[in-house]
């Protein structure tokens, strides 16, 4: 089976990078999961959106990532919304950096949880429902250069900044992309990704109204889904890379895995 025969998950559909590529994935499969944090009659225009797309029926499943409760609650909900295997999972919701250091109700840095965290848990609880060959796409960014992970403080208490906390988040879901390619198993092939520097409201939030259109950002996630690929490789702007240093760091990355399985220790 290849990814575009089965059940394909997207989350952050409702704008954006994930809005345009939920638009083109409606017109490779029968059944698309599309996931934002609105509330159905909310999302209603981004779902017809989506359905003007292709042949897919598209199944929307609302859930707020800044409560690790709920993104527990949300993985349940596309387990059950697939009505079996899932062939693609991409994982595109994400928030930038908050203007200054915010904490969710789970005790964590926000952009931290909700761009990194949510990522991880959702994959983690969804990853029985992954058929054979499943892909896992992670949206990452090239301002994971711009960093380190420091486990001391990896919740920012010091030095925070809006970019610090986006890049750290996804310097994070690459070293966990890493991780998982090599402890994961053989059943799915995960990959990160720079979508490119597309000027979608998250970038204008923390760079301003710059970058090209979020056409050119779906074209990339699907240029990764459909790339070869034996697990863990990184796609910055439609080509395959070498990731920072830093999240090459397999001893780190493993360091990281052990804090990210205490901080969901109550869901996974």
């Amino acid at each position: 089976m290849s990814p575009s025969d089965g059940v394909m998950v997207l989350t952050g559909s409702t704008s954006g990078i994930g809005l345009e590529t939920a638009r083109r994935l409606a017109a490779r499969t029968t059944r698309l999961v599309v996931h934002g944090v609105e509330g159905r009659s909310a999302a209603a225009a981004a779902i017809e959106r989506i359905s003007s797309g292709g042949r897919a029926e598209i199944v929307y499943v609302p859930g707020d990532f800044s409560r690790l409760e709920t993104v527990a609650e949300t993985a349940s909900a596309i387990a059950t919304a697939a009505g079996g295997p899932i062939a693609v999972l991409v994982n595109n919701a994400a928030v930038p950096g908050s203007p200054a250091r915010q904490v969710t109700g789970d005790g964590h840095e926000r952009t931290l949880q909700i761009d990194y965290l949510a990522a991880v848990l959702l994959t983690e609880r969804l990853r029985s429902s992954l058929t054979d060959g499943a892909r896992i796409v992670n949206l990452a960014s090239a301002t994971h250069t711009m960093t380190t992970l420091d486990l001391h403080d990896i919740e920012l208490e010091h030095g925070y900044t809006p970019v610090r906390a986006y890049a750290r988040s996804k310097l994070a879901i690459i070293m966990y992309t890493l991780w998982l390619a090599r402890h994961g198993g053989r059943t799915a092939t995960p990959v990160s990704l720079s979508p490119g520097v597309v000027n979608t409201r998250l970038l204008d939030a923390m760079f301003g109204p710059i970058g090209t259109t979020v056409e050119h950002g779906a074209r990339n996630v699907l240029a990764a889904l459909d790339a070869h690929a034996d697990g863990g490789e990184y796609f910055d702007d439609g080509r395959l890379v070498v990731p920072s240093a830093e999240a090459l760091d397999r001893e780190r990355g493993d360091a990281l895995m052990d804090w990210t399985a205490n901080a969901l220790s109550r869901f996974v």
